[in-house]
């Protein structure tokens, strides 16, 4: 009999002979749990978290209706009362997590019709989708072939997602998904088809309209132009002043800035100890320069990584986090190249932005592919030039090539992957882009010096986010949001110097802004740069990590896949909150699923070929938490959450992330549907 793991083993706190037994019948399992009065989620009894439901923090509400779903079948009394909390979104998550219990969820059939008869669509579907799981297909069926067909990404995309969660009983929405899914919109393809593949039971789908080389990463998709703020951000907020900072110019000489952008890589160079690695002009400008070894994004993804690092807040604090979602952003929120071209800069970006909103006008004097950088700037004009370069993205370790520059046999492969000549062609592939990618680094710097303005110039060299690789790029673990980060000033930073200070990508707006002589918003979540600050302070002293113990991160909506985990991280350990454990790591992304080491992975499984650290990945559900050292387990392989010697530092990092949730509004807790239409009862 195949189990599946609703209840995360990791979080059990039953005996060894209760735990044995649940491997037989998960039902023992749900038992033991009922009767257990010392069970609980995050920390938390279901009392606690029922308690929760009366906060007055929205965040905290939200959080709480989504930990009670993780209690099973216990919780469903306690959910069934949250289907008729005044907070629309408590009633989603709730209806969404009874439905994801399946008939064990009958008794909640009353208050899910009534929720199933309100006016939002967004809240319809999920009752609609509980109608289905508990036998009521004819009725919530109609309500998600509405859904499909909705404006707005965030209703349709969801009620897709709905329709393979339920599986063979939604047959009867086959035609309607094979109709919407040839109609063009991004992604909708992939989403129909792995509702399609669910509902059948086997790969037969609409033909994927994710073709282009880099449309997972560069498609747009349509504006969702509604987006939920009462609850998110105060009024004082939204009304701040922002115009006093055209005029916050310094009488002292503005330097020009260059940044050189990379994609999909982590630290994997010569200059952090990569051994595999050839970058010899990059681990030059290390040397001239300050290397950063703890920078950090806050989410795995480019999209969501610019739209925070161009803003200087959080995605999930303006309701940009989910991926390919092309939102307007609140009115007072800034690129801020904006601030520096009201300062006096000249500004160019070459070219690629990704910002899940539209590139502001304003932002940029040049912002195309023919940029001509610095060249274009009126004399004696500071400028702020950022070029990217696309070269390791990972579509272009997937692309047809000959023999690779690295030995395949020498990669360095992590744990967590399977060792085949598969996996092996790929990671050398990755270290040869790599290498190409140090060669054009180096012809921008030998232009900047041809220019004479290699000593007038600070240069930046960052990645976007971690290697374009399965289990890096998209996840929240440090092979997917630990970036290089290398600062070169001529004569104000120590050369050859490295810094170990907890920074991320929300504090390069500020810097920035610091450099310019601009004032910085109160609004930005990001802290201007250590040694930075030492220059522009003429102080001698090295601030201690810029007052900073942790960093965060989150993970939503990732193309067609849905998924929902925040991470807070200190100098040496990681955090990770589930907050939908039932969806598993190995969730289909079609786009994701074009890289031959992913295909691979996913074939050995299949064939029941996996063990030890590769096997993790397909798990059928997430633990709820998980803790890892990263000095002792740098890979993030034992989760260390269930450990009592750990406690201390569970609790900590948990109250941390929390607090963070509550300081920023998270709007990611708010479900997509609702974030993009209007709530009415």
């Amino acid at each position: 009999m195949k189990v599946r793991w609703r209840l995360i083993v990791p979080q059990l706190k039953q005996s060894w002979v209760l735990l044995a037994l649940s491997l037989v019948c998960p039902t023992v399992t749900e038992f033991a749990r009922g009767a257990d009065a010392e069970w609980t989620v995050a920390g938390r009894s279901l009392t606690n978290w029922t308690a929760e439901l009366q906060s007055s923090s929205p965040v905290a509400r939200r959080r709480a209706v989504l930990s009670l779903g993780a209690f099973g079948k216990i919780a469903v009394p306690e959910l069934a009362k949250a289907l008729v909390h005044e907070d629309a979104v408590v009633r989603y998550w709730a209806a969404s997590a009874l439905g994801d219990l399946g008939n064990d969820a009958k008794s909640a059939l009353d208050p899910l019709r009534k929720v199933h008869g309100e006016q939002s669509i967004g809240v319809r579907i999920a009752a609609a989708y509980a109608l289905c799981r508990v036998g009521q297909v004819d009725e919530g069926l109609p309500t998600l072939l509405e859904g499909l067909k909705h404006d707005a990404r965030g209703v349709w995309n969801s009620s897709a997602d709905f329709l393979a969660r339920i599986g063979p009983p939604a047959k009867a929405a086959i035609p309607t998904l094979e109709s919407e899914g040839k109609r063009g919109a991004d992604h909708i393809a992939d989403i129909c088809n792995e509702a399609l593949r669910r509902i059948r039971g086997v790969d037969q789908s609409v033909p994927s309209k994710t073709s282009s080389a880099t449309q997972g990463d560069a498609a747009g998709g349509k504006a969702n132009k509604k987006i939920a703020r009462e609850s998110v951000f105060s009024k004082a907020f939204f009304e701040e002043d922002v115009s006093r900072f055209e005029k916050s110019t310094t009488k002292n000489k503005q330097p020009n800035v260059l940044w050189i952008s990379a994609e999909d890589i982590s630290p994997s160079l010569g200059c952090y100890g990569d051994s595999y690695a050839i970058t010899p002009r990059l681990d030059q400008l290390a040397n001239e320069g300050v290397r950063f070894n703890r920078c950090f994004t806050h989410a795995g993804v480019c999209a969501i990584s610019r739209s925070g690092l161009i803003t200087g807040m959080y995605p999930i604090a303006i309701g940009s986090q989910h991926m390919r979602s092309q939102i307007v952003p609140p009115s007072h929120v800034k690129a801020f190249p904006e601030y520096l071209r009201a300062a006096g800069y000249w500004t160019t970006n070459r070219s690629k932005t990704d910002y899940n909103f539209p590139p502001p006008k304003a932002a940029w004097d040049e912002n195309s592919a023919q940029s001509r950088d610095w060249r274009g700037r009126a004399a004696a004009q500071p400028f702020f030039s950022v070029i990217n370069l696309t070269t390791t993205h990972e579509s272009q370790i997937r692309g047809r090539f000959g023999e690779t520059l690295h030995d395949p046999a020498k990669a360095q492969l992590p744990p967590y992957i399977p060792d085949t000549p598969v996996t092996r062609r790929d990671w050398a592939r990755y270290a040869d882009l790599l290498t190409t990618l140090d060669r054009q680094v180096a012809a921008i710097l030998d232009q900047l010096e041809a220019d004479g303005l290699a000593q007038d110039t600070i240069v930046f060299f960052w990645g976007d986010h971690g290697q374009g690789l399965p289990r890096g790029k998209r996840w929240l673990y440090d092979s997917g949001t630990r970036t290089p980060l290398i600062i070169r000033w001529p004569g104000k930073l120590k050369a050859g110097s490295v810094n170990e200070d907890l920074v991320c990508f929300l504090d390069f707006a500020p810097t920035m802004l610091r450099l310019a002589g601009a004032e910085i918003p109160s609004h930005l979540h990001g802290r201007v740069l250590p040694p930075v600050e030492v220059v522009m302070t003429a102080n001698s002293r090295q601030p201690s990590a810029n007052g900073r113990e942790f960093i965060f991160g989150h993970r939503d909506r990732m193309d067609e896949t849905y998924d929902l985990i925040r991470s807070a991280r200190d100098t040496r350990f990681k955090y990770l909150r589930n907050y939908a454990p039932v969806r598993s790591y190995a969730q289909n992304i079609t786009y994701m699923n074009q890289m031959p080491t992913m295909r691979e992975w996913r074939r050995l499984n299949e064939e029941g070929k996996l063990t030890g650290a590769p096997a993790l990945h397909f798990r059928e559900t997430k633990p709820i938490e998980e803790l890892f050292d990263t000095e002792a387990d740098p890979h993030e392989i034992v989760n260390l959450a269930d450990q009592p010697e750990h406690a201390e530092t569970l609790n900590r990092m948990r109250a941390a992330l929390e607090l963070w949730q509550e300081e920023i509004g998270d709007s990611g807790m708010i479900p997509e549907p609702l974030l993009v239409t209007p709530i009415q009862r």
